[in-house]
């Protein structure tokens, strides 16, 4: 139901957005330090969006000792509903799962997912934060005969920062938030490096209680927590493509790099500290319809994170696709400048 309201929200906005949209400047302005053959700004500098994203978020638990047959897996399936503003050059987004349950061996399972994120933007760079919540998430082996109650969740807060070389002629702005147009075809660099903090709390066995010994897991076995600051460099690409004189645009973009983290957690033996290598990537794909009043994005994205507390390993995956709807206002143009800087 949920996923047809907004797929009729797209079909008629965007042919909407397109007849306000009359002439190839209209509701258009020059910007400072960019070239305008390639990139303008909006008269109307602000937006307000709505957003709906289905996702499946998965964690992997398990040990180099051992087969994946006995690793454990936490999943979260969720479909979030939100929305979001822009102004001038602040972003905010906000998001909550909707309301949902699974009835398994182990009695009924609450999954619930929270999720805040802003950012501010220059022309060269991007700092965004984020608060990202799963409670209730579910555990299970791989073959299913081990699933547990819903008592594991998962915290992760992040400030990473992305640097654009070619901010002349490529928009992240366009890219990533629709407040700002690519009018001819572009590509850049891009560095990311993320600062982040996670923690994970369990109440109950994260794997089988029968494989949770020393001899596979070592000083993890009986784990209870874990939660680690630590920080990442991801060297990166962007391309915005659009056809002349179109609204229309295709801006995939994608990171992977590494990083370092300082693991603390508390098993059978005790509370430890591990500082360890961190491996993490991103791919996003964003397709849709960007005009002066209005704006409709079909958004895909995947993330991958593994981390090794030796011999335990963590391994993280999560895939979204979303549509976003959005509308360009001109009100408190006054209220705050055009930039911090």
């Amino acid at each position: 139901m949920i996923r047809s309201v907004f797929i009729g929200l797209a079909l008629v906005c965007i042919p909407l957005a397109g007849i306000l949209g009359q002439s190839p400047v209209a509701g258009l302005r020059p910007l400072d330090d960019v070239d305008s053959l390639y990139v303008m700004g909006f008269t109307r500098k602000s937006d307000v969006r709505i957003h709906y994203t289905s996702q499946r978020y998965l964690l992997m638990y398990g040990s180099k000792r051992q087969s994946s047959k006995a690793s454990g897996q936490f999943s979260n399936v969720s479909e979030l509903l939100g929305g979001g503003f822009t102004y001038k050059f602040l972003d905010l987004d906000l998001a909550f799962s909707l309301p949902q349950s699974k009835i398994l061996q182990t009695g009924l399972q609450n999954l619930t997912q929270f999720r805040l994120s802003g950012s501010y933007s220059s022309r060269r760079w991007t700092i965004r934060g984020y608060w990202l919540q799963s409670t209730g998430l579910v555990a299970a082996d791989a073959e299913g005969n081990f699933i547990s109650g819903p008592t594991v969740d998962m915290l992760s807060l992040g400030l990473p920062f992305t640097y654009y070389f070619n901010h002349s002629r490529y928009s992240f702005r366009a890219a990533a938030f629709q407040n700002e147009l690519q009018r001819k075809s572009a590509g850049s660099v891009l560095l990311r490096v993320e600062p982040f903090y996670r923690r994970l709390g369990v109440a109950n066995n994260l794997v089988p209680t029968s494989l949770d010994k020393p001899a596979t897991y070592g000083e993890q076995a009986g784990l209870k927590y874990a939660y680690a600051p630590g920080v990442t460099i991801q060297p990166g690409y962007g391309y915005n493509w659009v056809t002349r004189n179109s609204r229309w645009f295709v801006s995939p973009m994608i990171f992977i790099g590494g990083g370092v983290a300082v693991n603390v957690y508390k098993g059978n033996s005790g509370e430890r500290t591990s500082v360890n290598a961190e491996w993490k990537g991103s791919a996003v794909l964003n397709i849709g319809y960007n005009s002066p009043r209005f704006y409709a994005a079909f958004r895909s994205s995947f993330e991958y994170d593994y981390f090794l507390l030796d011999p335990s390993y963590f391994q993280t995956t999560d895939l979204k696709l979303g549509l976003t709807l959005g509308y360009r206002f001109t009100y408190l143009e006054n209220f705050l400048p055009e930039s911090l800087f």
